[in-house]
Formats: C-alpha cells, structure tokens, sequence
C-alpha cells in the first residue's frame, strides 16, 4: 500500500493543501451517498469507476451511516474543494465543478487502475484520513484538437473528456473546419458533408515550404482518399458527456481564411479560383471565401449549426492565417470593398470579423479568435487566443480584451518530442518536456483578470491516427494541465510517475 507521502506526491494537479493522518477508509460494498443534485453528475462518474468493484447508491439524507455526503457552498472560490475522510467522507464544493473535480482527487487515491475497465479488488480500495483544500489557478484549462486535418472517431473524442478531466482540464476546443475538410452538418448546404468532407489524398512526407511551392496545394499525394462528418446526434453525445465531467466544448468554425474545403463545395462562394476539392497539402492557402452577401450567409448559416448543437458553449470563429489578396481580385468583393473606403486585407478582414462577431453575440454566446484579429482591431467582445507570440498576450490584455495563452512555442503538442530519421515526420521538433514548462513563465509574466488561463494545441497534420494523438498529448499534456491547475512551475516528468499509470489504466498510448 503507498505511503502517504507516495500518495501526495501522484495527486496530478497538485492541491493546494493536503494533509494526511493514520488510518484508512475501506470502501464498503454498498457505497451510499446523500447531497443535491448538483452533485449528480460528480457522484456519477465516481460510480463508474468504482462499478466493477462496488455498488454507489444515493440514499435521500445524511446519516452518521452515509458513507459520502456532498455539500455545496457558494462561500468556496468556484470549481474548488475541500475533501475530509475520516469515518466518512465529506465533499464541500464552490459549485458543482468543485464536486467533479474533489471525485478526481478521490479516484487518484485509490490504485491507477480505477481509471480502466477493470477488474478490480473492493478489499484493496481505501483513502486516506485526512483532509484536502484545492481550487483552480486559472479558469480556462483547455486542450485543442484538430479533426479536420485527420478525422477522428467520435469514440476517441468521448474517451479523450475522459482523460482530460482526469487532468481537472476544463475545455475542449475542437477545430471542426479547415481546407482539409468539414466536419459538421450544415442545414441548406449538404456538400459540406459530401463534397467538402472528402480530400482524394494527403501530401506524402513533409509539407513543401511555402516557396516551394507558393503556398498552393500539391499534386502528387498519397491517392488515399481521407474525410468524413459528424452527425449531429454524434456531436451532441461528445457535448452531453463533457457536460458530465465538467468540460466546455468550443466548437471553432474557422473563418473566412482555412475554407478551401467550403469553396470545394460551392464554388460560388470563393473568389473565383478554381477548387476541385479540399487541401491535399498542409500550409496557408490562399483560395477562401470571398465577402459576399452570400458568403455572409453562409457563415451565419453554419455559425447557427454549430449553436445549436453546443447551445452553452462558447464559438470560436477562427481568424487566423487568411491572406485576403483573392478578395482585390473577386469583382464583387473588390466592389464592396471599395464601398466600405477598405485597402488592405487586415482592413477587410476586420470588417468581417466584426459582422461574425455581431452574430455570435447577439445569440448569447462568447466569441473566442486567433490573434491575427488583433491587426486590425479586433471588437472588445472578442476573446484573443494567442498563438503566434507570447508577447501578443500583454498587447491583446492592454486593448482590453480577455485572453487565452496557446503560445506555439510551449503549448503545439504536435511538434515532435524528438527529432532525427527515426522520429515520426512532425511539424517540427524537438518540443520537450523543458519546453512546455516555459509555459509557466509566460502566464506569471501577465498579471491580469483579463488572462483566463491557456491551452495545449494537437493540430493533426501529421497526427493521423487517434493513437498518434495520444502519443503527441501526454505526458506533455500533464504537464501543461498541472501548470493551468496550480499556477506553479511545471514538475520533473519523473513526479509525473503515479498519473501516467493512470494513463496506461486508461488504455492511453502516452509516449514513453
């Protein structure tokens, strides 16, 4: 049985305040437990867990007899906690979140293979007396994950809010449109899903330089053809699930640059440039929508979809990486354009943005974009993901907007953990474990409200497999979840020990 230092040392996140004293808790063979239903979804994902072992039912009041009795008091900072295990054990949570995450605390002190399918022993399963205090750093803990460059299961997206709320992260942003392909339905366009779904191939190797080949698509590819959609009822799964473990999805609809793969499906709506079907190749495209009245709807069109489906979430509208140079060329963008006193592509895309923006707001719900919306001004309501430089989170602070940090120099788990002929072709690389903990010093660097928190990004250009993004995403993933969690700097991967254990509990293909 670990020791109780063990024990303390494999909490991933870290608590703020942990102590331990002699003795232990047996889970008993009927596990009752009493509280409000705001607890429900908390005590549900416990009683998975637990299932092969024990039984957890609710009884409808607290007893001396009770073994575990939930509490939520608003006096407690949000999503934070305090657990006491003594002949019972006692869960008294800010919001219902706290309660989620004071059950992942719990389940990690207990054997890692809680986290797995099974079998498991009931006479081996004890806590430790004593008394845990923990809230969140940060608000905004996320992870990204890109399926439109490779499509991944539905299966694997629900497994994945599995893991991520084990780690106490709090998003899910989930890239669902790119040049490579579309990903969700579109009511009144069904080539999205059919035509713009679909690429017949993929770049072989590594993605040619940008002047190489002057940022067009390429070719000659592997002639595999590679796509596919999501249904709405499957989306709606992923999004009812993650609202049992805690976590936001925010969906991302990426506009107007990254839309090769719409102008695939209708032709009318690009600026003229012929497109036989989405990107075979990776980079910036230069061929996107054009700005017309239709194009508007259209975006709107798919901005409702994605609403309705994620009703609660936050929209992220994309913005990054869109040259705009095909808008001068496109005669009725050129027209508008010239209406409006609009000269350079920063100022047409910002007019664009503006009008997305509005939509989005006007529904209700927050709008989030890259910080290439920050060239030429952005709108206050907008929510500044930064990317490109940490530098760019001051700058997106003092124009007042509220930020998340995804600063690509720590955070683009798609770059390789290793480089050299052996090494899977990535991106780039070496990303390390050293590398992500610089994440820690750009967040202390930033003393704001308007810092939300940040994220680890899994762009899947070279992440074909659901297995792969496995690999790319832990421990490196850990690391960075621990850094959102805690506000600290990030710990050695060898104090990580006890949480990849878990992982391979889980069936994670975490590198090794």
């Amino acid at each position: 049985m670990p020791t109780n230092d063990a024990l303390i040392r494999g909490l991933c996140p870290q608590p703020r305040h942990v102590r331990f004293s002699e003795g232990r808790f047996p889970l008993p063979a009927v596990l009752t437990w009493a509280g409000p239903d705001e607890a429900t979804d908390a005590v549900t994902v416990l009683t998975e867990r637990l299932a092969p072992a024990l039984d957890v039912v609710r009884v409808p009041s607290h007893a001396d007899t009770t073994s575990l009795i939930v509490t939520v008091d608003p006096a407690i900072e949000p999503e934070g906690y305090r657990i006491e295990i003594d002949a019972q054990i006692r869960i008294t949570a800010g919001d219902s979140n706290g309660a989620r995450w004071a059950v992942q605390t719990l389940l990690q002190l207990l054997t890692p293979w809680v986290h797995g399918p099974g079998p498991l022993i009931r006479e081996h399963l004890h806590l430790p007396k004593g008394v845990i205090v923990d809230a969140p750093h940060y608000r905004w803990r996320g992870a990204h994950l890109d399926v439109s460059r490779h499509f991944m299961p539905a299966s694997f997206m629900t497994r994945f809010l599995d893991v991520l709320a084990m780690h106490k992260l709090n998003r899910l942003h989930l890239h669902l449109t790119d040049d490579q392909g579309w990903r969700l339905p579109v009511p009144g366009w069904p080539r999205l899903t059919t035509v713009g779904a679909w690429r017949p191939g993929t770049v072989r190797g590594h993605q040619p330089p940008p002047d190489d080949n002057d940022c067009d698509d390429v070719a000659e590819h592997d002639h595999v053809p590679h796509g596919g959609a999501y249904t709405v009822e499957q989306l709606s799964a992923i999004n009812k699930r993650a609202g049992i473990l805690g976590i936001t999805v925010v969906p991302e609809i990426d506009l107007p640059g990254h839309t090769e793969s719409v102008v695939a499906a209708y032709p009318a709506l690009g600026c003229g440039i012929p497109v036989d079907h989405p990107r075979t190749a990776f980079g910036v495209s230069e061929h996107h929508i054009n700005l017309t009245d239709d194009s508007l709807a259209f975006c709107r069109d798919a901005l409702d979809a994605v609403m309705d489906i994620f009703p609660d979430s936050p929209i992220h509208i994309g913005g990054d990486e869109c040259p705009g140079k095909e808008w001068f060329s496109h005669e009725q963008t050129r027209a508008r354009l010239a209406d409006l006193g609009i000269t350079t592509p920063h100022q047409a895309q910002a007019w664009f943005e503006r009008h997305i923006c509005n939509h989005v707001v006007a529904a209700g719900h927050q709008v989030i974009a890259w910080d290439e919306v920050l060239e030429a001004g952005a709108p206050k309501e907008v929510t500044v993901m930064v990317w490109r430089d940490a530098d760019d989170i001051s700058r997106a602070v003092a124009a007042g907007h509220d930020v998340i940090a995804a600063p690509a120099r720590h955070t683009y788990l798609d770059y390789g953990i290793e480089a050299g002929p052996q090494a899977p072709v990535t991106i780039a690389a070496p990303m390390t474990m050293d590398d992500v903990a610089g994440l820690h010093d750009v967040l202390a660097a930033v003393d704001s409200p308007h810092l939300l928190g940040g994220q680890f990004q899994l762009w899947t250009e070279y992440l074909r497999t659901p297995a792969q993004v496995e690999d790319a995403a832990f421990p490196r993933g850990t690391s960075i979840a621990e850094q959102l969690w805690t506000g600290n700097p990030a710990r050695p991967q060898s104090e990580l020990e006890a949480q990849t254990r878990r992982l391979t509990a889980m069936g994670v293909n975490w590198h090794r």
